[in-house]
């Protein structure tokens, strides 16, 4: 069957991140695209990428200052109109900015704005945050608000804010996250329910090291379990300089005396994370659709949260897992030994997370199947 689109570009903010959360569109794209073209960051796994069966072109990394981020713009503007795409797909708000000011130079395209989480911008309430959404808020509205734009979501909650904002219509599709590859991430068996002699349940966090994930929160409710916890909080992660909120080194070194805190650093196998783990918890402050939970579900782990938006899409308290109050250390202790005494619920938990991963359109194949619709419709 001839492919009716010849070329789609992904623009990415990293080969990392591609590689995390947008493989499963990219192959469903390939299947109706002659070619998928990648645009990313290099951090040393552009190779992984290229063995997919895209082609890829590198962008310099970090957009901290205004000449960076003119200097990114031009580049990208070189690359639309030497690809000549007829779809562009601009992955997260910062990314679908910066692509959105170069595609005013190269207008064949139709853009997808793929907003995967609202960010620092619209979810912090900081001085800064607060005068970056006064003063780019009306850029975007200009940015966004032609025929050929798409603005996708992960969630409703994130449509109905940006909504209101005059950044999408209230009609804007969703789908719901990048999709988890559920042959990859299964279950293991549980352990069986804890005796005085018997190694502590482990509590697996994914995230990256910044403030705005709650981690302060969490680390603090670890803390307050003291030597009797009967369990190990283990953080697979590290800091991540684009963002406002990250954590220093000394501070990230000043967790070190949580007697049952474990950091793990970046981790590649996340298969074998989720599976060394028993339970799963996010206490981000917001989320467009958490790809950790959504791994940690496949592994059929019961799931901790905060009660926010996208976290709520994946976790439905008391049935596959529990929500806290959003940076309430003392909310997450009470879930935590909720959930920690409480065997039967955790092993019905984890079955029912497994499930919802399964049935409700979270895994690869249904994403690209939902992708693949979208790309048809524009």
């Amino acid at each position: 069957m001839k492919k009716p689109i010849k070329t789609l570009v992904f623009l990415s903010t990293s080969d990392a991140a591609f590689l995390a959360h947008r493989v499963a569109m990219a192959d469903a794209a390939h299947k109706i695209c002659r070619r998928v073209v990648i645009i990313c960051a290099d951090t040393g796994r552009m190779d992984e990428i290229k063995k997919l069966g895209f082609d890829i072109h590198a962008l310099p990394a970090g957009h901290r200052s205004i000449f960076s981020l003119l200097r990114t713009v031009f580049i990208l503007v070189k690359l639309y109109r030497f690809e000549q795409p007829q779809i562009i797909h601009h992955s997260s708000v910062l990314m679908s900015f910066i692509g959105s000011i170069a595609g005013l130079f190269y207008q064949p395209a139709r853009c997808i704005n793929a907003i995967t989480g609202v960010g620092y911008m619209f979810s912090s309430d900081s001085f800064r945050a607060k005068f970056l959404r006064a003063v780019l808020t009306p850029v975007l509205r200009f940015l966004w608000s032609g025929e050929k734009t798409v603005v996708l979501f992960q969630n409703p909650d994130d449509r109905a804010l940006l909504a209101k904002k005059g950044l999408a219509p209230f009609t804007a599709p969703i789908i719901r996250g990048s999709g988890v590859d559920i042959q990859r991430f299964v279950p293991v068996p549980q352990k069986e329910p804890q005796t005085e002699k018997e190694t502590p349940l482990i509590i697996g966090c994914a995230s990256r090291l910044i403030g705005d994930k709650g981690l302060e929160e969490l680390i603090a409710a670890v803390s307050s379990f003291g030597l009797q916890s009967r369990f190990e909080l283990h953080i697979a992660g590290s800091s991540y300089a684009g963002n406002p909120s990250s954590f220093t080194k000394e501070r990230v070194n000043s967790w070190a005396s949580v007697e049952a805190l474990r950091l793990r650093g970046q981790l590649r196998d996340m298969p074998a994370f989720w599976q060394g783990c028993d339970i799963a918890i996010l206490p981000s402050h917001r989320e467009g659709l958490p790809k950790a939970l959504l791994e940690a579900a496949a592994c059929g782990l019961p799931l901790l949260g905060a009660d926010v938006p996208g976290t709520r899409e994946i976790i439905r308290h008391g049935h596959n897992g529990l929500l806290f109050r959003k940076g309430d250390a003392g909310s997450i202790v009470d879930a935590i030994t909720q959930m920690t005494e409480d065997p039967d619920f955790m092993k019905l938990a984890g079955r029912k997370s497994r499930q919802m991963v399964e049935k409700e359109g979270f895994s690869d194949d249904a994403v690209g199947i939902a992708y693949q619709a979208l790309l048809a419709s524009i």
